[in-house]
């Protein structure tokens, strides 16, 4: 078997994987050693150790630490044979010399020593003695080993490779395990910044953008972690550029954004203000036409998206920095249609107290969102409306406007305030009760049982509140007892115990389970804190103990 017709003798899928781990660059720190054996590193579900002994190009020997045990050769050895076959040319022999017994018993020592004492040692001999401070910066610094280039493409791509947790469908892409890996290069490119190595660094914090934007859709990310990391390191880029990056890596940074800025992903799950960190980039090199062009293009492969407003945002704040009054003007009249470029206009014409235009921009937006049906939409308007009628000290309008968004809006108790702050307080008490029973009959399902609750509150009904709690309210339920109970344990305590009285024994007929078990228990103890509370659950303990004894675990519970 050589390696020409290896392949050969090897299980179809066992050869496919391989030139896959191959083809994905997984094959790493291949060396030839003397007189013809080869090893490497193959990134797998684990990182494996593949062996072989060659005779030319006739495969001696093979040998992997992955668990693979059937018998044929495994799949990382294939790629390592795949990659010999491809480079055998590209890599001279490396004759080893025995170590001598010093350097075998430092490297002993090494092996085993306190990475923090060993750091100590070194700064404080090296303090001492400047030959040694010199070879060390020499051999180890950063800059001083320019020659040797790091792939960091490579590298980084290698942390997405890693496999994640396994489930019945099989092993998901763990973006945990993927943030934890890359955290190892923001951090070092962290370091690489102090030692002014700005170019590595910021090679490094690229590729962990882009290769992050450009597969985070696949990626199990459900706490966020891949996220901060991107964050992170757009951050980070954003400090270096504020700060003093030569006029070459300004221009790699812009190019690098140029690309990145077009993928909606950035965008849609937050991962990076690319925007801002090109309009850094404007700044410090006083080409914002350049800036421009980039979002021109971003803006015709997404002329009518989600994003497109913050691309047009980023495209006035460029114009405006370069004082372009008139493309200013011209962009925010081309976008208008976009809500968030409208209130850009409607903020200028506010500041120069242009109500009444003002007014009739905020009814073009509410026409255009009535005719897509987006209804969100046209309650924020109205609410812009609401304050312009506020600066202009209108109350009339304030209370119409206040009145429509308390039924048809998303924050019904904001709407009230505002009512109880235009309505004479003489007023307000008949107003309130005209209103709300106007308001019900107005809302398709009534108005929200909690906003009631709520109002009720605020306004100190008291009795009507209690009334809210008995018709509405169910133990274990979405709506919370716990939240009324503090404003009606003293005002009716009575009413309360039998209220919990009713409710705790439908509950405990219509649930089984510990947990729900454990609630009833929970129930009680506050039932005892009411006057006659103690009788009427011990009342109540009697009746489950009678009805439910063969619910062991029921008795468990109220046992305690």
């Amino acid at each position: 078997m050589n390696l020409d017709n290896f392949h050969k003798h090897i299980p179809p899928k066992i050869y496919e994987r391989g030139e896959e781990y191959y083809e994905n660059d997984m094959v790493d720190n291949v060396e030839h050693h003397y007189p013809d054996t080869w090893t490497a590193e193959v990134e797998g579900s684990d990182l494996y150790t593949v062996e072989i002994k060659m005779n030319g190009d006739d495969i001696v020997s093979w040998d992997c630490d992955c668990p693979y045990d059937y018998g044929d050769m495994c799949k990382h050895t294939v790629a390592v044979l795949l990659h010999i076959k491809d480079n055998k040319d590209s890599y001279q022999v490396n004759i080893e010399i025995p170590p001598s017994s010093q350097q075998t018993q430092m490297t002993e020592i090494l092996k085993h020593a306190n990475h923090k004492e060993l750091t100590s040692f070194l700064s404080q001999y090296a303090d001492k003695h400047p030959d040694f401070y010199q070879a060390l910066i020499s051999s180890l610094h950063p800059q001083k080993k320019a020659t040797i280039r790091v792939d960091y493409a490579k590298e980084i791509q290698k942390c997405f490779h890693a496999r994640g947790s396994y489930d019945r469908y099989g092993y998901s892409n763990d973006g945990g395990e993927i943030s934890r890996q890359l955290d190892r290069y923001v951090e070092k490119a962290k370091s690489l910044i102090k030692l002014n190595c700005e170019e590595e660094a910021q090679t490094i914090l690229l590729h962990i953008i882009k290769e992050i934007g450009d597969g985070y859709e696949e990626y199990d990310d459900c706490d966020g972690d891949l996220a901060f990391v991107c964050q992170e390191a757009s951050e980070i880029i954003e400090k270096m550029i504020e700060s003093s990056l030569p006029d070459n890596l300004l221009e790699v940074a812009t190019n690098a954004i140029g690309q990145m800025i077009k993928n909606s992903n950035y965008d849609n799950y937050g991962l990076a203000d690319l925007e801002q960190i090109l309009f850094s980039i404007s700044l410090k090199t006083s080409n914002f036409e350049n800036a421009i062009r980039i979002i021109d293009e971003a803006l015709k492969d997404s002329p009518d998206s989600f994003r497109t407003h913050s691309l047009v945002a980023s495209k006035i704040e460029l114009l405006k920095n370069a004082n372009k009054k008139e493309d200013v003007e011209k962009v925010i009249s081309h976008y208008l249609y976009l809500p968030e470029i409208r209130k850009i206009r409607l903020k200028e014409l506010l500041s120069e107290k242009q109500y009444g235009k003002a007014l009739a921009l905020i009814d073009e937006g509410i026409g255009l969102a009535e005719e897509k049906k987006h209804l969100g939409t046209v309650s924020d308007w109205k609410d812009e409306k609401l304050s312009v009628y506020k600066l202009m000290d209108n109350n009339e309008k304030i209370i119409e406007l206040a009145e429509d968004l308390f039924v048809n809006g998303r924050e019904s108790m904001k709407y009230y305030h505002i009512l109880k702050t235009v309505i004479p307080s003489e007023k307000w008490a008949s107003y309130l009760d005209d209103f709300l029973l106007k308001s019900g009959k107005q809302r398709m399902w009534g108005i929200g049982g909690h906003v009631l609750a709520q109002i009720y509150i605020a306004e100190e009904y008291w009795d009507k509140l209690m009334a809210y709690v008995e018709k509405n309210i169910q133990l274990g339920g979405y709506s919370s007892l716990r939240e009324y109970e503090p404003y009606l344990k003293s005002r009716y305590p009575e009413r309360m115990l039998a209220f919990y009285q009713l409710q705790i024994i439908d509950y405990a007929a219509k649930n089984m389970g510990r947990n729900h078990y454990k609630y009833v228990a929970d129930v009680l103890k506050t039932m005892k804190e009411y006057p006659g509370g103690a009788e009427t659950v011990s009342l109540l303990l009697a009746h489950f103990k009678s009805i439910y004894s063969k619910r062991r675990a029921m008795m468990e519970e109220l046992e305690d």
